[in-house]
């Protein structure tokens, strides 16, 4: 049973690297060089019949597509191109074979992921037609800038039809990634030009420069399916990096992690995949009715699923002859006209192998012109991944017709304002070619979510070795701030924040001017609520060294604040410093102040928390103050006292002629404000706060 399913899946093309899936057959990578080829062109300008004969393999799979003769799904061959001298590796090129014809567009621009090389294929008797165009358009908004041009089926066509046809070609392509590809002529039928085409694929593959094969790997998905005692199956083009047998991956967006059991590529088993193949994995830890086309496979940690991603858009400049009226109404429906883009809009965004509906908005302008560039915020409608740089596709809500393609800036964003220049400056940071830049402003805009140099890789477009260097770079400068559990910020998003925090104290003083401050507690979890769980006390206490707030007892204010006093509260409070101040090293309790004697709780109450806020007066204890000139007398003894040496409690209750009772709180003040610092019986002086304070005693005096 077990090899009955394998050779039906195998005979039908479901996958050309599904054969026995045992690693007796591994290949090791280093004897051999692989690159994907993607076909493109009209419909019935037979791109199937050119890869049937030049690999002996029907891409064409299904049943319905046999019997209408057109391609339907991507379709998969191999080619095997044998080494041209002793120093060469045997070329292996997978082919993706697309359809043509324009309902599969999608189908299209997801079996030109990936791919290395492009084939155009144009016939010689139709000549350039509308999926032609289209197609040229698409592989040159996803930069595809290798690849060659085949003109097909020449046996039915004079030499004259080839020359105007190659010249019409180079019309065509004049002004795209496409106007260097060379041109060749072949029939399938007659073979004529096949060998051409062999020499030309291998010449396009020496000369294109290698992929990264190391570090992060990425596989889009293209089809999943179960085989029968091996599990889940899932196929794709390696877009990046390397997977081997018994590796953990990472499925996104689901976020659900996975191990691959076993490899295949090219219809071989392998003990690895690299860049540049297409893949079969069997996985293992996952269910198939979890895995859907158009998601992918990546290292752990490396993409991240987002509703918002922030490109960068060409909005194509003229429709493709053909079906004018259909192409006006379709753009009309996606939000252009002859002046592009002029209003927020649907559009089908196809990206990977997913295709998925989103609103378009345009960043800082009305609209785009035809043939120009321009800023945009995709918002879709489900979560996303991407890369910095991945190309994509635009189509119109009801798939008719191409609108234009782009590049992501931003593969992880938020709901942009799309008028404020601040947005617009910190999007052209984030394209920068420089990687120093764009580094500088994902950490930025990251704000205080959890950096990881894999994060950052993915969002700048570099190694996670370059991203771990540039995040050096940027702790030497000083632009990297850690803040709890070994998370960093970067030092504007720390500043941003602290204006923030200083901006809500003055908003509730401004609510409240009678109030103290804001409670300290309820303060520090405001702080907490808009950084991360612990940040909010070392920002507290940032605040505090920096002399931006004023602690005052349980609450905190801003430093330009002091509490709006009525005429009697005023007069209240100067009637009770002064008693304080008389009073000296023997402050009484709050409840036995003279100052207070007469007044209702409530009015105590609120004499209280003034207390707290009056610059001239320290709360040592609970419920009792002392003045603050007595203070720094006091803290001008024991700097004496403890010149070189430890004292005890009773030797500054001496100096002061104070009871125990007093002395006690208020050298334990001492300690909390870190002045002293008790050992046992005794105390000893804490140096550099200290010799600060001792020094402006002393100048004081």
């Amino acid at each position: 049973m077990h090899t009955r399913v394998q050779n039906t899946l195998f005979a039908s093309g479901l996958c050309s690297c599904v054969n026995d899936f045992n690693l007796q057959f591994a290949v090791t990578m280093a004897q051999m060089s692989a690159i994907i080829l993607g076909t493109a062109g009209h419909i019935d300008h037979g791109k199937s019949a050119l890869v049937k004969a030049l690999t002996g393999t029907d891409p064409d799979r299904l049943p319905e597509e046999k019997a209408r003769g057109m391609t339907i799904e991507l379709g998969f061959a191999h080619l095997e191109l044998p080494a041209e001298n002793s120093d060469s590796n045997v070329l292996h090129v997978g082919i993706v074979d697309v359809p043509g014809h324009e309902r599969f567009v999608r189908t299209m621009v997801a079996g030109a992921t990936g791919i290395d090389l492009g084939l155009l294929l144009v016939a010689a008797d139709d000549g350039v037609m509308p999926q032609t165009i289209e197609h040229v358009q698409i592989l040159d908004l996803l930069a595809v800038g290798s690849g060659l041009i085949v003109i097909s089926k020449s046996d039915l066509a004079d030499a004259d039809r080839l020359d105007e046809l190659r010249a019409r070609i180079r019309r065509l392509t004049e002004h795209t990634s496409l106007h260097h590809w060379p041109i060749v002529a072949c029939s399938a039928r007659t073979g004529d030009g096949l060998d051409e085409i062999r020499r030309t694929i291998r010449k396009l593959a020496t000369n294109r420069s290698p992929r990264e094969n190391g570090g992060i790997f990425r596989l889009a998905i293209d089809r999943v399916f179960t085989i029968h005692g091996r599990g889940t199956v899932v196929t794709g083009s390696v877009l990046s990096g390397r997977a081997a047998v018994g590796e953990t991956l990472e499925l996104m967006p689901a976020g659900l992690s996975c191990r691959v059991r076993e490899v295949q590529s090219h219809g071989s088993s392998m003990a690895d995949v690299v860049a540049g193949q297409r893949a079969a994995l069997n996985l293992t830890g996952i269910e198939r009715n979890r895995i859907e086309r158009g998601m992918e496979l990546a290292t752990p940690g490396y993409l991240t699923a987002t509703r918002y991603i922030d490109a960068r858009v060409r909005v194509l400049g003229t429709p493709r002859p053909g079906n004018t009226s259909a192409v006006t109404n379709a753009r009309s429906a996606a939000g252009q006209n002859g002046s592009g883009f002029l209003r927020p809009c649907r559009v089908r965004v196809c990206i990977g192998t997913h295709e998925a509906m989103a609103m378009l908005v345009v960043m800082g302008s009305d609209s785009i012109q035809p043939g120009h560039e321009a800023f945009v915020q995709l918002r879709f409608s489900e979560p996303m991944v991407a890369a910095f740089g991945q190309r994509f596709i635009l189509r119109n809500e009801t798939a008719q017709v191409t609108l234009g393609g782009g590049q992501v800036v931003r593969p992880v964003s938020r709901r942009l304002r799309l008028m404020a220049a601040g947005e617009m400056e910190s999007l052209r940071r984030a394209s920068s070619t420089e990687e120093t830049i764009r580094c500088e402003e994902a950490i930025r805009f990251m704000g205080i979510e959890p950096m990881t140099a894999l994060k950052l890789a993915c969002r700048i477009g570099v190694t996670s070795q370059s991203a771990s260097q540039l995040l050096a770079t940027l702790r030497a400068l000083g632009r990297l701030v850690p803040l709890v559990s070994g998370r960093e910020v970067h030092i504007d998003v720390l500043n941003a924040l602290q204006q923030r925090a200083l901006a809500y104290l003055l908003r509730h003083h401004q609510s409240n001017p009678q109030e103290p401050g804001v409670p300290r507690d309820r303060f520090i979890g405001w702080l907490e609520s808009r950084s991360t769980s612990g940040a909010g006390r070392i920002l507290y206490e940032r605040l505090d060294k920096a002399g931006s707030i004023v602690p005052r007892g349980p609450y905190v204010a801003h430093r330009d604040f002091r509490p709006a006093l009525s005429a009697e509260d005023a007069a209240l409070l100067e009637k009770l410093v002064a008693e304080v101040t008389a009073a000296r090293f023997d402050p009484p309790a709050w409840t036995a102040l003279k100052s207070i004697v007469g007044l209702s709780r409530q009015r105590a109450k609120v004499l209280e928390d003034i207390a707290r806020t009056e610059p001239r007066l320290v709360q040592f204890a609970p419920q009792h103050f002392i003045a603050r000139q007595v203070v720094e007398e006091l803290k001008q003894l024991v700097c004496q006292l403890g010149e070189g040496r430890s004292f005890k409690l009773a030797e500054v209750r001496d100096a002061i002629h104070a009871s125990r009772r007093v002395v006690q709180p208020l050298l334990e003040y001492l300690d909390r404000v870190q002045f002293t610092r008790r050992v046992g019986d005794e105390r000893v002086l804490i140096s550099a706060r200290a010799s600060v304070d001792c020094s402006t005693a002393e100048n004081a005096s």
